[in-house]
């Protein structure tokens, strides 16, 4: 299937909120930003058999002053939406004030990608001061499984669901 065929489908009708079909014939090395990751460390709460590992010249945490810098010009490229990764980009200190800037940066879709183990509260603040899209990994069909994934620890399948529940009332929550 060529490119035009694939095009002929609404991308926005099936799951592309980053790319619509103008925007998909007619970028270039000139245009705009619009959707940027950004991984803030390596390290997790979590140690799951099936984890990759990353480079070693990429290991470690960003300096937030770097983040922060390399959002602000993001956002002046007319940044449209935004993930934070990690490992566990919850872990990372400067994460809710990422946000913030992101949200005040006018950034319409402010996502994270997150094991989902972190506290309740936590991911609550990070909606109210602008996350509107999670992604969980939840990488097992059932508790058992789940605590394995996670590298043992002892209720996380629970808590990880329990969270799904609470923060899908909030925003969108999607399963990866």
């Amino acid at each position: 299937m060529n490119l035009e065929c694939a095009l002929e489908k609404n991308l926005e009708d099936i799951g592309f909120y980053i790319l619509s079909n103008k925007r998909a014939m007619n970028s270039s090395v000139n245009s705009s930003l619009y959707r940027c990751e950004m991984i803030l460390l390596d390290n997790c709460n979590f140690n799951c058999p099936y984890c990759r590992d990353i480079r070693k010249d990429c290991k470690g945490t960003v300096p937030f002053k770097e983040a922060s810098d390399c959002l602000f010009f993001w956002i002046n490229d007319g940044l449209k939406n935004v993930r934070f990764s990690g490992g566990e980009p919850t872990l990372y200190n400067g994460l809710i004030d990422l946000v913030k800037q992101a949200k005040l940066g006018d950034v319409e879709r402010i996502a994270i990608s997150t094991n989902g183990y972190s506290d309740t509260n936590l991911y609550l603040q990070l909606i109210k001061e602008g996350v509107n899209d999670i992604s969980i990994s939840l990488d097992a069909c059932c508790s058992s499984v789940g605590e394995k994934m996670s590298g043992g620890i002892k209720n996380s399948w629970n808590k990880v669901v329990n969270n799904i529940k609470i923060l899908s009332k909030k925003t969108l929550v999607r399963l990866a």
